[in-house]
């Protein structure tokens, strides 16, 4: 028979705070959408909660809003992914030489990562104004004022504004984490391929990207699902306009919730879940495979 240990009573009750918040917030409305997401709850009716079987699924489906916010939260990720990878791991394998100044470098791709979203945007929205934003003033500087746009009201740059806000508020960690894998890869295999004759992209495909293949396996799976659940940037600097241009899954379902139906944006809410759960289990599965075949 086991013997009572009160320490051990006394160490686990300290996860019970955590635990509480986890539970109040995350796990209770989790399961709460998931009932809701099936009745026509709503804050004109405050009081009468009624099930309505697939309707909410219906009228999403019927909505053309909800198409354009499922393509436009697909291109976000790609694009921000593509980004957030290929310039982290570049600049992380620059960071990883011998440089003067080389802690001052680092902190500086480091620190916009811990700014908030409300200080960013308000920046950003400076920086893209159509008449006095830096961006088309150095343009018209240097005679390219043709290329100035509005970069947040045209629809066919608004998005992309985004993405560079996302990438360049979000890029310190990821070249953080690839910095962690490039350090763990011993100098003797590049030595060795020195010695071979190899050259910079011949070292980066047959000794760095295979060796750091769990550093990208994380930074991948952790920017889709980033991604996917972006909210903060597109709310802050377009709310999903101009004409729905920049609406995404997190601000359709905010503007539903706004709106009253709170039946309906349980519904969108529960498919969004879905979703990202399953993308994220075969984007999870199809990187460990490549761990293993590099």
């Amino acid at each position: 028979m086991k013997k009572y240990s009160p320490s051990r009573f006394y160490t686990r009750s300290f996860l019970l705070p955590a635990l509480t918040f986890y539970l109040v917030f995350f796990i209770f409305p989790s399961l709460l959408s998931l009932i809701l997401g099936f009745t026509d709850w709503s804050t004109y009716r405050i009081t009468e909660i009624h099930f309505n079987g697939l309707d909410n699924f219906k009228m999403m489906l019927d909505e053309p809003i909800f198409a354009t916010s499922i393509v436009n939260t697909f291109y976000f990720t790609f694009v921000s992914v593509l980004l957030t990878n290929v310039l982290g791991i570049l600049i992380a394998l620059v960071l990883n030489m011998k440089l003067r100044l080389q802690s001052l470098y680092r902190s500086v791709f480091f620190i916009p990562t811990t700014l908030s979203i409300l200080v960013i945007a308000p920046i950003f929205s400076a920086l893209y104004h159509p008449q006095f934003g830096p961006i088309n003033q150095a343009l018209r500087a240097i005679g390219l004022g043709f290329l100035a746009q509005e970069w947040l009201v045209d629809a066919r740059y608004a998005m992309n504004s985004i993405v560079v806000m996302a990438v360049w508020s979000s890029i310190g960690v990821t070249i953080l984490l690839y910095l962690a894998g490039l350090q763990t890869v011993p100098k003797d295999y590049y030595e060795a391929a020195d010695i071979d004759g190899c050259g910079f992209w011949q070292k980066l495909r047959h000794i760095s990207l295979p060796l750091i293949m769990p550093s990208i396996t994380v930074n991948i799976v952790l920017s889709f699902v980033g991604g996917l659940k972006v909210f903060g940037h597109v709310y802050a600097l377009t709310n999903g306009g101009p004409n729905d241009a920049t609406q995404v899954f997190g601000t359709l379902i905010f503007k539903n919730f706004g709106a009253g139906l709170l039946g309906y944006s349980s519904a969108v809410g529960l498919v969004f879940t879905m979703i990202v759960c399953l993308f994220t289990f075969i984007l999870i599965a199809t990187m460990r495979r490549l761990e293993i075949e590099l």
